[in-house]
């Protein structure tokens, strides 16, 4: 292995509990980049965690946070969060991986050295490509390797399908991955191979076979605690950009069915574990790891099981354990003064709420109800107890109008006493795959659903430039409001003018594209890319002047 790439090994092969380093993995857990680094990837152990339990040997490998620390010159792709189109654009990966081969290739030497018959990579829409270019390196070196994707990119709304036609991924799952996965393993221990089972998506006959879904983890207080010992070293030496901080999913789901919203399909009920369980999570984790002291709730809401909530906040508080704890809320009646009360009191320090809109009939068209006073109440209740607060806004929403986007504008000040930051989505509002806008583009005046970003709505007048427009004005007031600059609200969006040339392109006004290209070129750290683009429209410019010429 390659000497930038040694420390990352050490931390994942002296671990302790299945054998030692010496023992030879049943499954290599891997997450690739781009993705965050505030501390160990959840997904993988909760993995490891399950099939452990299951009595598999597992390997987890880091490499999303192994590349931050072996190659300083590329740490700006994950310090800079406005950056993260890096990951999804293929060239630009591509010449990564080019440019940093050897480096590549030592870490697949530590994947193929765990011994592993099956290498599960837990992918996401900024690190599928380069999941891909490493499976495709595991295959090239060891074709017998069993290759399996899972995670939100591999949802049948996402990309489910063509990944599992890749040559290097075996098999998909479609779905929570605990029970699949052990399946899975199972098989290959048996006969060598991945087997048809339901929760994959799998190469079969020549063409993609879809097995359906597997039956879901009804009781989460069920799942092993995660089980972060391949980490235990990195986190020791604060090799994660919070030492301090380990993630909790205390819930999978929604309670709510927002029109707008695809992440629900992936977990397709919600569930949630006891505040028991919560609590039993939280303080075992602060025992085996002193130095933890802050946990962030990764699910989709951590108030859709308000009494469970409220039970955890309880344990907390009688056991005296001190920690601080953040994550995403939901606006709701349960959610009042006295519940906050003892959220702030067992340590919660920050919520995040979808408020999306300031616009309480927009909302209600968006399967989104609660009124802009339910929001103010939970808002200031949180500011007077102590929480911070962030507010995440949407923009160009199917049906928006001038008067709507004014009154988001209007709520913005209102409730600017009591909010911390905003998150203004950099997307402004994506159209995902089988959520109700896509299905019923009709209903919603929507055309040009294939295109996830370039769709348009109201006739045309709800445009992308017309959603850029608003999240400009938006972000100019929050400023102008003394909100802090952050990963959404910008002073300047540092890919604007690639992504209005992308625009453009995709409409084929290829002369207002390669302007935008020109622009780009000379002022946005994506220049290779926008030079691509800017030559794609000269080249498809040029029968055009000649026909009139």
């Amino acid at each position: 292995m390659s000497e930038a790439a040694a420390p990352s090994a050490k931390g994942e092969r002296q671990r302790s509990g299945d054998g030692g380093p010496s023992a030879s993995a049943d499954l290599a857990l891997v997450q690739c980049p781009g993705w965050g680094r505030e501390c160990p990837p959840y997904s993988l152990v909760c993995l490891a965690a399950f099939a452990r339990r299951a009595g598999f040997s597992v390997r987890c490998f880091d490499l999303n946070n192994a590349l931050y620390h072996a190659a300083p010159a590329l740490r700006r792709m994950w310090e800079d969060k406005d950056f993260y189109t890096f990951w999804e654009d293929a060239g630009a990966v591509a010449r990564l991986a080019e440019d940093n081969a050897a480096l590549l290739d030592g870490f697949v030497d530590g994947i193929l050295a765990s011994g592993a018959r099956v290498v599960g990579f837990s992918v996401h829409t900024t690190s599928f490509l380069m999941s891909l270019e490493l499976a495709r390196r595991v295959k090239r070196r060891d074709p017998s390797r069993v290759v399996v994707f899972g995670g939100p990119q591999c949802s049948r709304a996402q990309a489910a399908g063509p990944l599992a036609a890749e040559p290097a991924v075996d098999a998909v799952c479609v779905g929570e991955g605990e029970v699949v996965l052990v399946g899975l393993l199972e098989a290959v221990k048996s006969d060598g191979k991945a087997a048809p089972a339901p929760g994959l998506m799998l190469r079969a006959e020549g063409s993609v076979r879809d097995c359906g879904d597997a039956p879901l983890v009804a009781d989460l207080d069920s799942l092993p605690l995660p089980d972060y010992s391949d980490f235990a070293e990195d986190m020791r030496a604060r090799r994660y950009n919070s030492a301090g901080r380990l993630d909790i999913m205390d819930s999978r789901g929604c309670v709510r069915r927002c029109h707008f919203c695809s992440e629900w399909q992936f977990w397709r009920e919600f569930r949630s574990m006891t505040g028991a369980r919560m609590f039993r999570e939280v303080s075992e984790q602060v025992r085996l790891y002193p130095q933890v002291e802050r946990f962030y709730f990764i699910g989709s809401l951590l108030n859709g099981a308000p009494k469970e909530l409220e039970r955890f906040c309880d344990r907390v508080t009688e056991s005296g354990l001190r920690i601080r704890w953040e994550g995403q809320a939901i606006v709701a009646p349960s959610l009042d003064e006295r519940l906050l009360g003892k959220m702030a009191a067992a340590g919660c320090g920050w919520l995040g709420f979808g408020i999306e809109s300031g616009s309480e009939r927009l909302r209600r068209a968006m399967n989104k109800p609660f009124s802009d006073d339910d929001a103010f109440r939970a808002l200031r209740a949180a500011a007077r107890l102590g929480i911070r607060t962030q507010v995440n806004v949407m923009f160009g929403l199917p049906g928006e109008t001038r008067e709507d986007f004014a009154a988001t504008l209007r709520f913005l000040v209102r409730c600017r006493p009591h909010i911390d930051s905003v998150l203004a989505s950099q997307s402004f509002t994506v159209l995902d795959k089988h959520t109700a806008l896509y299905e019923q583009p009709e209903r919603f005046g929507i055309a040009g659903r294939e295109h996830h970003l370039f769709w348009s709505a109201d006739g045309g007048a709800n445009d992308y430039a017309e959603r850029f427009r608003r999240y400009e004005e938006f972000c100019a007031l929050a400023l102008e409001l003394g909100l802090p600059e952050t990963s959404g609200v910008l002073r300047v969006k540092p890919d604007k003018w690639f992504l209005l040339g992308e625009y453009h392109r995709h409409r084929r006004e290829f002369s207002r594209a390669a302007r935008c290209y020109g622009r780009s070129m000379r002022r946005e750290p994506v220049r290779d890319a926008a030079r691509q683009g800017f030559a794609a429209c000269r080249a498809a410019l040029r029968p055009q002047e000649g026909a009139a010429a």
